[in-house]
């Protein structure tokens, strides 16, 4: 399937989550305030790192060894064998740790342990949300798009309704359980999907574990757990610092400013994501050069429309999507979309290093973006105030982005289409 038609298929679906992204977030942001949004903000870096562990961050190898395979049934079947029982393992231990440990992981991420039921509710979740991402990851890999994203809008607008009905009935508690009962949702609509579209047999899930395979996928693991583990090590230090520095309502604003970001960015991210990482895999030289310029003709104009659009558009944004109570959300705003700009670009190359598995390469930039950001943040914020930490954003961009133009300058800027 060509890109443009990938990309307007992945679109569709991006397009609905995103819209049902906007409507949870403005119910949570009147109903739970910046107060909320700061805890809600604290339970998702946590479900970050739990789905990750809950993988072993194999999610990338299912993908492009799925892709890679597509003729040989049988190895696939082979990576799929070994990416379940992974999956299983992996998050049946994160489920244990949780439930174990609820109360202190209540205690540590919220300053409570009022919620540590939950927590724990959340942990049995986890194994249902790594096989819904096993399940999607071979949809990917398979470039099932259609069903992809059919599976992607119902679970998307179900698990919004349920978002919204807890968080009107019991606030934050209602919403921490939520995203327990949508990862079991996931799950469950993937297995539909699978039943009656018959993309492949569940039981090709069932052949067993294999050596060979697991190190297939295992290339691409310290990728995938390097992103999240860094991103979320920064962003919880960022939020912990704003709240120390400042106050809460800070620490909350920022929250709203990174989500408002984070979903439009989400069009984008996901809608070509699915293109990228299948594609990169089967070219070099200069067939992937040309590739990476029309990505980036196809992505820049539009995140910088997007930008400028949410830039003049501030205020409305503010209090269309979130409430009056992140008003200091337009003074981060026009540092942090100039930074938005640079990291779509960036992500881009990104994906090159993953779909080539250069393991060491992405995690080195992923460390570097990581320290770069907390550390100004620290700097420009004593200086400038609240200002400094998009200021900060955007700054940790433009070098994460110079350092890889200048890795990649032989591939992108020397080598020439044949």
């Amino acid at each position: 399937m060509s890109f443009i038609r990938t990309s307007f298929y992945s679109g569709i679906g991006t397009a609905v989550s995103l819209a049902m992204r906007l409507i949870t977030n403005k119910v949570m942001a009147v109903y739970l305030s910046t107060d909320g949004m700061f805890l809600l903000g604290q339970l998702r870096d946590f479900l970050r790192i739990t789905n990750v562990a809950g993988h072993a961050g194999t999610i990338d190898g299912t993908i492009s060894q799925t892709a890679k395979y597509k003729e040989e049934d049988k190895e696939q079947k082979r990576i799929w064998g070994t990416a379940f029982i992974t999956h299983l393992i992996c998050s049946g231990l994160v489920m244990l740790i949780v439930v174990l440990f609820n109360s202190q992981i209540s205690t540590y991420l919220f300053k409570t342990d009022i919620y540590g039921t939950i927590v724990a509710i959340i942990g049995i979740s986890s194994v249902a949300a790594s096989l819904q991402i096993l399940v999607m990851s071979i949809l990917n890999g398979l470039k099932r798009i259609k069903l992809y994203v059919t599976v992607q809008i119902i679970t998307s607008v179900l698990s919004s309704a349920i978002v919204i009905a807890l968080i009107l009935k019991f606030l934050v508690k209602g919403a921490l359980l939520a995203f327990a009962i949508s990862q079991f949702l996931g799950l469950a609509i993937g297995i539909g999907a699978i039943l009656i579209a018959k993309p492949f047999r569940l039981s090709d899930l069932l052949c067993g574990w294999d050596r060979e395979a697991l190190n297939k996928l295992l290339k691409y693991s310290i990728m995938a757990i390097a992103g999240p583990v860094f991103l979320v090590i920064a962003t919880f230090f960022v939020r912990s610092f704003l709240a120390a520095e400042f106050d809460q309502q800070h620490a909350g604003s920022w929250e709203g400013m990174w989500r408002l970001s984070a979903m439009y960015l989400l069009f984008l991210t996901a809608t070509f994501k699915f293109h990228l990482i299948p594609t990169f895999s089967e070219l070099e030289g200069a067939g992937l050069r040309k590739e990476v310029f029309k990505v980036w003709s196809f992505i820049l104009p539009i995140v910088v429309v997007m930008s400028i659009i949410l830039y003049l558009l501030r205020d409305f944004v503010i209090n269309l999507f979130l409430a009056k109570d992140f008003y200091l959300i337009g003074t981060l705003i026009g540092f942090h979309l100039l930074g938005d700009i640079i990291k779509i670009n960036s992500w881009v190359l990104g994906n090159i290093l993953i779909a080539k598995a250069k393991t060491r390469v992405f995690v080195a930039f992923q460390l570097e973006w990581a320290l770069v950001f907390s550390v100004l943040t620290l700097i420009l914020c004593r200086k400038y105030g609240f200002v400094g930490v998009s200021m900060a954003y955007f700054g940790a961009y433009v070098l994460h982005f110079g350092l890889m133009n200048l890795f990649f300058r032989k591939l992108i800027w020397k080598t020439r289409s044949s």
